[in-house]
């Protein structure tokens, strides 16, 4: 082994070899064929938490609600500010349409039929008590929508920790039992990957893009719906940039997605780099190896950061673009 290691430290992997010195590095791990199968085998370990997740359900329904319900509210304070403020502006004892016919005679039409469509009292000013009845209730409709959300978090979370610790069980009981031989041919920085980073993927996407998901589906439903009961122009309108608004997050998604493959695959090779490092740190000193392995691990580091940072970019220009287009 001591007249081998010298010839194979000079390879691209940097500490290379048929034994456990370079089972560290290799090719990143093919990326999965079957989303579907996939798909179906996390939701079977889902089942024992369908009813948390029906709940859940609820909860974020009831949160949406509650959210978008309450700009109607602040729109009906915002309109006993208004009537208020032009209620001033006439002088009290007449009637509305004494004022609207007033205007209509003195050449101004369109503030008279703004003032026709106003709920005014000529000569009174803001009811306060009506606006402070309106903000109360503007804020206990958010406060609840808080609150919901909060709950349906808190519940989301559990089912992804039980989910994934089971998950985790089941991946330790795996590595035990598999041979010596499935170690010795596979890159070790991809089994740590495997077992670390994409669990944690798996957990993040539980916790948090299941509930951002059903979150932003019954969203979309209740503004349509919200838009349709206020304006139907305004929601056809509206209608027509979804469609784009569809076309930029996959167009954004499907480049973003190949960078964060090389991103996970890459971490794989930094993570086997530095596990092989660490096994022969002995060999590396005697056979005076430190620098190659040095500039390796800056390579590979360099490598990571420009991945990881096209992925992170493209994945975070998809919400100023629908921002825009909106």
């Amino acid at each position: 082994m001591s007249s081998r290691a010298p010839a194979q430290a000079g390879r691209p992997g940097g500490m290379g070899g048929p034994g456990r010195m370079g089972m560290g590095l290799g090719p990143p791990a093919p990326k999965t064929r079957n989303v579907g199968k996939t798909l179906r085998r996390l939701l079977a370990r889902l089942r024992p938490e369908w009813a948390r997740i029906g709940i859940v359900a609820v909860l974020t329904s009831l949160a949406v609600a509650f959210s978008v319900i309450g700009p109607k509210i602040i729109g009906n304070a915002t309109n006993v500010i208004f009537d208020g403020i032009l209620g001033q502006r006439f002088p009290a004892g007449i009637s509305k349409q004494q004022a609207v016919a007033s205007l209509r005679a003195q050449g101004h039409g369109q503030i008279a039929d703004l003032l026709s469509g106003a709920n005014i009292i000529p000569g009174k000013g803001i009811d306060f008590s009506q606006l402070g009845r309106w903000l109360a209730l503007a804020a206990t409709v958010y406060i609840l929508s808080a609150l919901f959300s909060w709950l349906s978090a808190y519940i989301m979370a559990g089912v992804a920790q039980r989910t994934v610790y089971t998950m985790r069980a089941d991946v330790e009981a795996k590595l035990s039992r598999l041979p010596l031989k499935y170690f010795d041919s596979h890159p070790h920085g991809d089994l740590l990957s495997r077992a670390t980073n994409d669990i944690d993927n798996v957990t993040t996407t539980l916790q948090q893009g299941l509930a951002q998901m059903l979150n932003f589906g019954l969203t979309i439903i209740g503004v349509l719906a919200l838009m349709v009961w206020i304006s139907l122009l305004l929601a056809a309108v509206s209608l027509v940039m979804i469609p784009l608004s569809i076309a930029v997050t996959l167009l954004v998604a499907r480049r973003s997605q190949k960078q964060f493959a090389a991103q996970w695959a890459q971490t794989g090779a930094l993570n086997g780099h530095v596990e092989a490092t660490h096994t022969g740190h002995q060999l590396v000193q005697v056979f005076g190896q430190r620098r190659q392995v040095v500039t390796e691990f800056h390579r590979q580091n360099q490598r990571l950061y420009e991945v990881s940072f096209r992925a992170q970019f493209l994945s975070g220009l998809i919400q100023p673009a629908i921002t825009f287009l909106g």
